[in-house]
């Protein structure tokens, strides 16, 4: 019963999550409605495509906590990765040139796979030395964990700073955390839908009356991220859990057509 109810919790929280993130996707794609009909007048709108390539690099901060044993386990990790996204926008020019846009990138974030050994908590130290009773094995299993990133939607505005070429960029992403394990406990994750802000500056270049460039950088950070295991311990309403902290800078060029 204690597993079906937490099923069943699981359930409701992912639901909630899932109707907050609309609710805010709804508030900005109403938002660019509002916009297209106070300033929609043909001559005055500009629309904008495009190819982006970029390179982030990501801090982690990552907490495990065992069910039963309440034993937590601290790493931090920088890694880099490299992707591609498309955008497309559309410029205001009777509201100062701002611009609504949203990228998107299908694969983002692919982490390498993390092997730990589990040590059996049965044994015991004694004279100063790790011994195992006998009968018990000393290893309970490795821990193969994997994660990614994907389909990483950004919604922004972008708000040009007077003459210079250059346009503050501000935005609202989503995206699905996949986690790909294979655990000795036989405890497994369900995939989490993250949420996150970016902030950052870039410039337009011109190529052709209608080709330009775009060379960009931004801050990204995500909501606190928690995992919680499907296989409860024996203390009532224990589990395994990971809790984790993730942001970083991206740097990106692009190549765009407007017309």
């Amino acid at each position: 019963m204690r597993q079906f109810n937490y099923k069943i919790n699981l359930l409701i929280l992912i639901n909630k999550t899932k109707v907050r993130i609309m609710n805010k996707l709804k508030t900005l794609v109403a938002s660019v409605v509002v916009a297209t009909l106070s300033f929609g007048s043909a001559n005055s709108i500009e629309l904008r495509a495009g190819l982006t390539g970029q390179s982030t690099a990501y801090y982690a901060n990552v907490t495990e906590t065992l069910k039963d044993l309440g034993r937590k386990t601290d790493e931090e990790a920088i890694a880099a990765f490299s992707y591609m996204s498309v955008f497309g926008e559309v410029a205001f020019e009777s509201a100062f040139g701002i611009s609504i846009g949203i990228e998107y990138s299908p694969d983002s974030i692919d982490f390498e796979n993390a092997n730990r050994t589990i040590k059996n908590e049965s044994r015991v130290v004694a004279a100063g030395r790790t011994t195992t009773p006998a009968g018990v094995d000393a290893d309970l299993g490795v821990q193969d964990i994997r994660a990614a990133v994907k389909d990483l939607t950004l919604v922004y505005i972008g708000i040009p700073i007077m003459q210079t070429g250059l346009s503050l960029k501000a935005g609202y992403h989503t995206s699905t955390l996949q986690t790909k394990e294979t655990l000795a406990s036989g405890s497994t994750y369900k995939d989490e839908d993250l949420d996150g802000m970016s902030i950052g500056l870039y410039y337009d270049g011109a190529i052709t009356d209608n080709l330009f460039y775009r060379l960009e950088g931004a801050y990204q950070t995500f909501d606190d991220i928690k995992l919680t295991g499907s296989e409860a311990g024996g203390t009532a309403g224990s589990f395994n859990t990971i809790t984790a902290e993730l942001g970083g800078v991206a740097a990106k060029a692009s190549i765009g057509f407007k017309f």
